[in-house]
């Protein structure tokens, strides 16, 4: 067969199939990415509605949290408004009687004004107090006539009213403070949070002030939001629901429910509970009829908790409906598919008619030239020479020919690039080999550089030279362990140089493997030194240098375990700093730092040991985790006790001495008694909280337990 026969036969084969097996791949691939779009466009769609509902309920979150910072704001501006009202009431009959009236006649007179001041649909009333604790309007009564002590009066969290009070007035001259009160002109005893607003009075050393009661402007700024809610409309049925935290249904299947009752699915409210446990809300699916009709349909909710009236907001998309628009999308997309394809077999069948005839022309084109090509490569092969070009006809040959005489010149060129190339590799890449027995047989440069060694002082030693003494036998055992089964190893390893530096490197070692035998082993690393830098800072708390709260959340089920396994002992101290808060009130928060400084770093020095643990739990709460057995911990935690005082940090405000004192909450047991580390961190605040009972400054043990 002639050659020019053979190539245009081999051409339109060769092109027939490839577009034979292009136009199948094609087919294939239009029916697997039209299968994969429509489930895209179906979880794309979902996923835009859900982002939708939950965009409305966060809507609906942000106008309320908005509506109750203005209620606050109205109520602050209307107190102190009142309030410089009765100040200036009572500067002015103060002003006009001192010269004539005795002290006791004008302070009647100032009280009597500011009880009958009232203002109309509000229950607030204006009270006077001394700084020194005596009531002179107090509860809607003059008690004047009488001497009435009110200094030690408390609410129910257990708050100094009237100090409380004296204190802004007489530190800041006036302003705002929160506490609770009884109501007057009632008969229960039942005390009501109320804001208030005082004002320092210095002509008798009084404060002036008035209070609102919250719960009653709050529940009108409830029931206008419920009302809002309820007329909220988006989509074909869309609405927002409401129902409280004790199961009470507040605006229900879109409308508002002027009498809260049970929700009338239980099952369904159960749902929303388990769902808002995530305080940043979340999705739930369940079957729910559409407004007014009784047929149910899938439903898909976001819900979110409003923390402060207790409420459960949410709104929903009913799936039926996402279908509907899912199918003429479906449909829509399949017929741009159905016109994709034809226009495929259209072109797939004019490229065949192009193909026979280009691969006829084609072939005698190469075939009167081929000789031309041959001839050349013969002289130059003959000679040892580049070919000559200038005795091709055809520009293509003349390329081709070009390209071989490259190929020959880069030839030399590429054998010495490979040689650059593992050089930079030995330069920049650690490596090292070893026989089946961990010797080094040999080492890149990058290894000699990181760890310190040079080549010489490598070869012929094993990677004990380089190993940091910190990590324990056990981690060579199981890397040793896996690398002689045939498997390779890869991990994290903790390295010290000649200097006595420590590095990190990420090692990958695998064996080396001829006929079905180990003969040594190549491991590559990469250094990960700055890697593990920052990991530390992100476990070290930022003001103390001590490990934080996140790492000991790790790290104590980490030695719980590992005192499991070897049997031990484990002692977990809590400690506190006695009065703190009267610390920082007293010195200031920089002087405050300063002292928790001061405090974590004794602590920090005495925990050297490799198995002691401190760590800054928060504010001026510490923790340690040591191995130390029962008597060896509790004289720990003694020691620790006294020399924290004998820091001899000044602190005026504490009860129990002149100096910064701590207290302790020990707990001690044999790691197989502990159940896990809740109930062992339970165990020592609950310790924590008995030596802070018995007088602080002191260390509690509870033998006991």
């Amino acid at each position: 067969m002639k050659l020019s026969k053979f190539i245009k036969r081999f051409i339109f084969i060769t092109a027939f199939v490839s577009s034979s097996l292009a136009f199948l791949v094609s087919m294939l691939y239009q029916y697997n990415n039209f299968q994969n779009d429509i489930i895209y466009i179906k979880n794309e769609f979902t996923e835009q509605k859900k982002k939708e509902i939950k965009e409305e309920v966060l809507t609906i979150h942000k106008f309320i949290q908005y509506k109750e910072e203005l209620l606050n704001d109205s109520i602050h501006k209307r107190l102190e408004e009142r309030v410089n009202q009765a100040y200036t009431i009572a500067k002015s009959i103060y002003d006009e009687n001192k010269d004539t009236k005795s002290d006791d006649e004008i302070k009647y007179l100032i009280a009597n004004s500011l009880k009958n001041l009232t203002y109309p649909n509000d229950n607030s009333y204006f009270f006077i107090n001394s700084n020194k604790g005596r009531a002179v309007l107090f509860n809607k009564e003059i008690k004047l006539d009488n001497y009435t002590d009110v200094w030690n009066l408390k609410d129910y969290n257990g708050d100094f009213i009237i100090q409380k009070q004296a204190k802004v007035a007489l530190e800041k001259k006036e302003g705002l403070l929160v506490n609770n009160f009884v109501k007057p002109d009632t008969t229960d005893k039942k005390q009501y949070s109320k804001i208030s607003y005082v004002k320092l009075f210095e002509p008798f050393d009084w404060h002036i002030g008035i209070g609102e009661y919250v719960d009653e402007i709050r529940e009108k700024n409830k029931d206008d939001l419920l009302d809002w809610i309820a007329t909220i409309r988006f989509g074909n049925n869309g609405y927002i629901f409401v129902n409280s935290m004790d199961g009470k249904s507040l605006v229900f299947d879109g409308k508002r429910v002027k009498e809260p009752k049970e929700h009338p699915f239980p099952d369904l409210f159960q749902k929303q509970l388990d769902t808002i446990k995530n305080p940043e809300g979340g999705y739930f699916s369940y079957k729910f009829k559409k407004p007014n009709t009784s047929e149910e349909y899938d439903k898909i909710s976001f819900i979110k908790k409003y923390e402060a009236y207790n409420w459960i907001i949410g709104t929903g998309i009913y799936l039926d409906d996402m279908q509907m628009e899912l199918n003429r999308k479906e449909a829509i997309f399949k017929q741009t598919v159905i016109n994709q394809i034809k226009s495929i077999l259209v072109i797939f069948v004019v490229l065949l008619i192009v193909i026979y005839f280009l691969s006829e022309k084609l072939s005698n084109y190469i075939n009167s030239n081929i000789n031309n090509l041959i001839l050349s490569f013969k002289k130059a092969s003959k000679n040892n020479e580049k070919i000559n070009t200038n005795d091709l006809t055809y520009q293509e040959f003349v390329t081709l020919a070009n390209n071989l005489n490259t190929t020959l010149e880069n030839k030399n060129l590429a054998e010495k690039r490979l040689q650059d190339y593992i050089q930079i590799v030995n330069e920049n890449v650690i490596i090292s080999s070893t026989n089946k027995d961990g010797v080094i047989t040999d080492v890149s440069e990058a290894f000699c550089e990181i760890s310190g060694y040079s080549r010489k002082e490598l070869i012929g030693k094993t990677h004990n030279l380089v190993r940091h003494p910190d990590v324990p036998n056990e981690f060579y055992e199981n890397m040793w362990n896996t690398l002689l089964s045939g498997k390779s190893w890869k991990g994290e390893i903790h390295n010290i140089n000649k200097k006595g530096e420590e590095y990190w490197v990420w090692a990958i070692i695998k064996p080396v493997i001829k006929n079905n035998e180990i003969k040594g082993f190549t491991a590559i690393r990469s250094n990960i030194t700055d890697k593990k830098h920052i990991e530390h800072l992100s476990i070290t708390d930022e003001l103390t240098r001590l490990y934080n709260r996140r790492f000991f959340n790790t790290k104590i089920n980490e030695e719980i375990n590992r005192a499991k396994r070897e049997n031990n002992c484990i002692s977990l101290l809590i400690l506190d700093i006695d009065y703190f808060k009267q610390y920082n009130d007293t010195y200031g928060h920089q002087k405050g730092d300063v002292a928790l400084e001061d405090v974590a770093r004794l602590l920090k020095n005495k925990t050297n040991r490799a198995s002691d643990f401190a760590f800054r739990l928060g504010g001026e709460e510490f923790a340690i985790i040591t191995t130390l057995e029962k008597e060896k911990a509790i004289e720990f935690a003694q020691i620790l006790r006294t020399e924290v005082e004998n820091l001899k940090i000044e602190h005026k405000a504490s009860d129990i001495s002149k100096h910064l004192t701590i207290s302790i909450g020990l707990v001690s047991k044999n790691a197989n008694e502990v159940e896990n580390s809740d109930k062992l961190y339970k165990e020592a605040d609950d310790n924590l909280y008995k030596a802070k009972k018995q007088g602080r400054n002191t260390v509690f043990f509870d033998n006991k337990i």
